[in-house]
């Protein structure tokens, strides 16, 4: 197996050269036991809103896009989802299907990229194990994403300045040479086909402290009728069945494998998130000199939470990178997301979330 993984890592020299330039810059790279244990110093707000603070014991929440303001407590207490351990990125594109590992994981992020697809980020604690992938490169939203989800992530590198980015939030980044981490798959499309042994990283990686609080974890308050969504991803849609969301594309449903050569299921989530998020440039291209876009996922937007045929319609904040977010609904309680298999999305500004 290490001989295949380093035919593998000949064939894609391009991949290792942009890991090798990037972890040359940084100083959170993880090699072996306990990564660094640094926390984040960065703050960021997102360009297209405002947290507007008024006398008194409340917050007027005012979303640039021209939603009526919000009054919340900003102090009210919160809690995450649990004790997530590493966030890994995975390929979505149509040639790394059907993925493997993803039905077993806690939070699952998705997001658009360029070329018309999307990325997940899947979030697990030391509870999951098996194999995970196929494992995709970091994207520049990963900076302010990540910290508030778990310590650790997995990626096969990125842009220089986006692997910067990310450790500097404090981070730690497992270094994809460690072979005996990864194996390969039966993929025909090298690209597509390098996946994580969590229990190999949980064997040879230490604990790390949470840098955040991830999603808040509650009560689901109850809301309007609500058994089917769609997202402006592809073709995505989401049917509660059988007190689960299934996902669908299109017609039929998105399978993935419980192992490489394994057998087949479709994802299915507990809860359904849906976060409205400002969409900007970049600064670059790809190899194919599409524009790249990130997110703006800290300040304030829309928020849709499904949960046993139900959504609830409100707002989300988020202050900092080392922050995570509150939810607050249409009155400004705020609520959380019920224990389970929950699955988040980043939706940009003027998409529809249907339903």
């Amino acid at each position: 197996m290490l001989v295949r993984i380093r035919e593998w890592v000949k064939s894609n020299p391009w991949r290792l050269a942009t890991l090798v330039l990037g972890l040359g810059l940084v100083g959170s790279v993880v090699a072996l036991a306990a990564g660094g244990d640094s926390e984040p110093d960065q703050t960021a707000t997102g360009s297209t809103t405002t947290v507007v603070t008024e006398p008194g014991e409340t917050t007027t929440l005012v979303d640039a896009a021209g939603g009526p303001p919000l009054n919340v407590d900003p102090n009210a207490p919160t809690e995450g989802l649990g004790s997530a351990y590493v966030s890994v990125k995975v390929d979505n594109a149509p040639e790394a299907r059907p993925q493997v590992g993803l039905s077993g994981v806690p939070l699952l992020v998705e997001y658009p990229v360029e070329g018309g697809i999307t990325r997940f980020t899947a979030v697990v604690n030391r509870d999951v194990t098996g194999e995970l992938g196929p494992v995709r490169s970091l994207r520049p939203v990963d900076a302010d994403l990540l910290p508030q989800l778990a310590p650790y992530v997995v990626s096969t590198g990125g842009q220089p300045f986006v692997l910067q980015d990310v450790a500097a939030t404090g981070v730690n980044m497992i270094d994809p040479q460690l072979f005996e981490l990864f194996t390969l798959g039966d993929n025909s499309e090298p690209l597509h086909n390098l996946f994580l042994l969590l229990d190999e990283l949980f064997l040879t990686v230490g604990d790390a402290p949470q840098l955040g609080g991830g999603l808040p974890s509650g009560a689901f308050p109850g809301g309007d009728a609500a058994t089917e969504l769609s997202l402006p991803f592809e073709s995505v849609i989401h049917r509660y069945e059988d007190d689960q969301y299934v996902r669908y594309d299109g017609a039929s449903p998105f399978e993935v494998l419980d192992a490489i050569g394994g057998t087949a299921m479709p994802l299915t989530h507990d809860t359904v998130v849906a976060l409205t998020v400002a969409e900007r440039s970049a600064g670059y291209t790809d190899g194919n000199e599409v524009p790249v876009t990130t997110f703006d996922v800290i300040g304030v937007g829309d928020l849709r939470v499904f949960h046993q045929g139900e959504v609830v319609e409100g707002t989300w904040l988020r202050s900092a990178q080392e922050d995570g977010y509150r939810f607050f609904d249409a009155e400004g309680q705020p609520f959380g997301v019920p224990a389970g298999r929950t699955y988040l999305a980043l939706v940009p500004r003027g998409s529809e979330v249907g339903y």
